[in-house]
């Protein structure tokens, strides 16, 4: 019996406090196309095309952004990278650790870049948009058996040798580096 009566004596006190008065709210105009537009004000054309013309001069402006160290791949272009994947700079996926001019990589992605520089070609590596390592390489007309223009691939050559080949439209080109397995 105690336990019921504090139960209610708990009850009534709890329930005043609970109670939610709504207000009156006219719900016809809630959700009505005919106000829609309330609260907004028209812009004239003079105004859009003044918006405009500052909304183009931020752009130009934005483009003159220099690279903080190293060299960097244009970070406008990633949206084109991704969509031309088929005839853009192919991936190479590296098994194993790889040195490249007292750089080591790390097994991993990395994408690679052909270069001409006079008479030298070089394979430069990158990793999201920096510059990991450039080796130099030899610049070749063989297309080593490969159906597509853009390819890049790799094959054992010996115990801790690999040979990369690259291929592009601009030249094809090959380079021996040094690999080792932990």
């Amino acid at each position: 019996m105690r336990k019921f009566l504090l139960c209610l004596l708990i009850f009534g006190i709890i329930t005043p406090f609970s109670v939610v008065f709504a207000e009156d709210v006219d719900w016809n105009s809630i959700g009505n196309p005919d106000n829609a537009w309330d609260g907004q004000k028209p812009i004239t054309n003079k105004e859009f095309e003044n918006i405009m013309t500052e909304l183009e001069k931020r752009k130009k402006g934005s483009k003159t952004k220099k690279p903080a160290k190293g060299k960097e791949i244009n970070k406008a272009n990633e949206t084109e990278l991704l969509s031309n994947i088929n005839t853009a700079m192919p991936l190479l996926n590296l098994p194993v650790k790889v040195i490249i001019d007292d750089t080591i990589l790390i097994p991993g992605h990395y994408m690679v870049i052909g270069e001409k520089k006079g008479d030298k070609v070089y394979l430069n590596f990158y990793q999201g948009h920096s510059l990991i390592a450039k080796a130099e390489a030899y610049e070749t007309e063989d297309d080593f058996n490969s159906n597509e223009i853009y390819f890049l691939k790799y094959e054992p050559i010996t115990k801790n040798q690999l040979k990369i080949m690259f291929g592009s439209m601009e030249f094809n080109a090959f380079t021996f580096v040094t690999y080792f397995e932990d």
